[in-house]
Formats: C-alpha cells, structure tokens, sequence
C-alpha cells in the first residue's frame, strides 16, 4: 500500500475553507475556481481516505477525520512557511494590506516607511475600502493584514482616533432640521452620529447616503449638510462644526495575520498607532 501524500496547495485550499466558512469564498481567498477548491478536497479524501467536509444548511462543517486533518495540515503550513521565509532571497517580500479608506493619505507612508526599516527587503500592497468590509479581511484570508476602524473595545486597537462633524465653509447650522451626511449601511461612523444627534434632541433627515469617502466629500462640498468624519482625515474644502454634538472617540484597529513575522507585525502596529491621538 503506497504511503498518502499530502501536497502543500490541497492542504492550503482546505484551511481556507475553515478560515471563510465555505468552498465558494475560501476559492475567492485563493484566487482559484470553486471546482479546483473542490478537486482539492477530493484528492486528499482519495489520498487520507476520509471525508473532509459535509453539508450543514448553506455551508460546510468539518469531519472528525476533516478535522484531525485540519490541525495538521495548519502544522505543515506554518512549517513550510516558515522555511520559505528563512532561506528566500533577499528579495522584496510583501504583505498585502486591506485597510479603511479614511487617513490613506497618511497611512500609506507611515507603513511604507515602517517596512523600509526591516531587514529583509519588506513592502505593502494596499487595497482600500470600507472598514466593515476590511474589518475580517485577514480572518477570511483575503489579507496579510487590516487596519481599520472600530469599536474602542476592540482586542486588536492601536490607539483612540477623535470624531469631527464637517461641512462646507459656507453652511450653518439650520435652526429647525440638521441634514446630515451618512456613509450607507454597513458603517462603524453611522450609528455614533445618529445616537449622538438623537442623544442630544437635535432633529435631523439623511441628505444623502455614501458608499465611499469620495462620494461623501463630493456631497458635502455642495453644502448640502453636515458630516461626520475621523480627524485623520484629508478634509480639504471643509470645516469642523462645533455646534453639533461632540462624539467620543473610536479607535483604530490591526489585525495581523499569523503567519507574518513578530518584527513586522510589531512594525505594522508602531506605524498605524502613529496615525492615532495621544491618550
């Protein structure tokens, strides 16, 4: 009887499964079709002689033997990994990092100067987005890392990041009804400023719904109302308004995936907290 064989992409396609919670998003981790995910699965079942994965409602759920494989196969990972990083050529290596669109500007070369620090020759590839759609980017294996905003109670905050209604230099606030500009569900900056508006007794409608920082800053340009910002960032053409209620800080949150090495996820961490307000 031949000996099983477990090859290091099969076994990559598996933990991605657990990681995203199904075939379908672990082959958008990967960057692979659903059915070569699922050709994965089949021939380390034809290889153990076990099933892996079964049905549960719209997903999948883990075998016993699935799962004593599982644990293994993250061994083998790490190992392999681990290996590749400590005899690769001095070569650039890079991190991919899904971050929040808000302070781009700034964070860009803080971590860009952070990696040129490290020895080793280390670089990021940024994707930006909302920070609900960031927020479980490494968890899902669609990142090496992820810098966004949450709640001050979040286990991976860096530090406090401060909270500022703007609006356009030429807009007041209205005596009756305050129009407010919101970024569209789902947002960690929406619920803070309706509560705080609500809060406060102060009467406000929607103007207008966001699905990006762009569209937000275009909105409240024209004047048409007021909006509520993290004061990290670039907030060209508009102006803090005191007269609405104050909003207490959030926090700036990284995640870092297992994987990276302790110097660069310390040096990751230092470099965002940077973007953060003194305690």
């Amino acid at each position: 009887m031949s000996t099983p064989i477990l090859d290091i992409v099969p076994l990559r396609s598996v933990v991605a499964i657990a990681r995203c919670g199904g075939v379908h998003r672990a082959a958008e981790a990967l960057h692979l079709t659903q059915s070569t995910v699922s050709a994965h699965l089949r021939r380390l079942e034809k290889s153990t002689g076990g099933t892996i994965v079964e049905k549960a409602g719209r997903g999948v759920r883990f075998t016993d033997h699935g799962s004593r494989l599982l644990a293994h196969a993250q061994t083998i990972l790490d190992a392999h990994d681990a290996a590749v990083h400590e005899l690769s050529s001095p070569t650039t290596r890079t991190l991919s990092v899904a971050a929040t669109e808000h302070g781009a500007d700034r964070l860009i070369p803080a971590l860009s100067k952070a990696f040129g620090t490290l020895p080793g020759g280390w670089a990021a590839h940024f994707r930006f987005d909302r920070s609900a759609q960031v927020a479980n980017a490494v968890e899902r294996g669609l990142a090496d890392v992820s810098v966004f905003l949450a709640a001050a109670d979040h286990p991976d905050a860096v530090g406090p990041i401060h909270l500022h209604w703007y609006a356009a230099r030429e807009w007041a606030v209205p005596g009756d009804t305050v129009p407010v500009l919101l970024f569209d569900e789902p947002c960690v900056l929406r619920s803070p400023a309706t509560d705080a508006l609500r809060r406060s007794g102060t009467d406000y409608t929607i103007a207008v719904e966001a699905a990006n920082l762009a569209g937000l800053y275009s909105a409240a340009r024209t004047g048409i109302g007021a909006t509520l910002l993290p004061a990290i960032d670039a907030t060209d053409g508009l102006v803090p308004v005191d007269a609405l209620p104050a909003i207490p800080a959030i926090t700036l949150a990284v995640t870092v995936g297992p994987r990276v090495p302790p110097t660069v996820r310390a040096a990751v961490r230092r470099a965002a907290a940077t973007l953060t307000a003194p305690d």
